[in-house]
């Protein structure tokens, strides 16, 4: 069970990466992660609005250091800001659910394998993009209606979400 961390540990590296470190075989450092998070850009077309949550989402992911208790919060805010460009994109006549959004995205070539950087041999028929119309909104709804998963990390949901949502709002430069 979570506490309230007293003034003294509020600076320090939350011991719960000491105990993962163990399991996963490395432990974070602040100024690596906040390396890896200030290269973690949206493109210039990308909405503001978009731009703002995802600043809001670099910083939860910079602070779980911190308090990892944070790191499934970013999970799940990567999720919503997905969702929430997902809209913009659309700009459908009527409400949409997450997984009918996701589909479209997919079916109108919206975002494909090749736009994420983590998918070394990405296939033309985008079977990754399409596992998400299933994934994302099953991940989502897993947080946001309460669970207890530990998560190993949360700065690779940063890069996948920017990639998602650069997809969907492409330029020639990033911002």
């Amino acid at each position: 069970m979570e506490e309230l961390k007293s003034l003294e540990e509020l600076t320090k590296m939350d011991k719960k990466h000491s105990l993962m470190g163990a399991v996963c075989g490395s432990i974070p450092n602040l100024e690596a992660m906040h390396k890896y998070l200030s290269h973690e850009k949206l493109n210039r077309a990308v909405p503001d609005e978009i731009k703002g949550q995802f600043n809001v989402a670099r910083n939860m992911a910079l602070y779980s250091y911190f308090f990892y208790a944070l790191a499934p919060e970013v999970h799940l805010k990567t999720y919503t800001i997905i969702e929430h460009a997902l809209r913009l994109r659309a700009n459908p006549s009527k409400r949409f659910m997450l997984k009918s959004l996701i589909e479209l995205a997919v079916r109108e070539n919206w975002v494909t394998d090749a736009g994420f950087r983590h998918i070394e041999n990405p296939v033309p028929d985008n079977q990754w993009c399409k596992s998400m119309v299933k994934a994302i909104p099953s991940l989502r709804n897993s947080q946001a209606h309460g669970s207890n998963m530990l998560v190993g990390d949360c700065l690779h949901h940063i890069s996948v979400c920017a990639d998602f949502v650069n997809q969907l709002f492409p330029d020639e430069t990033n911002t």
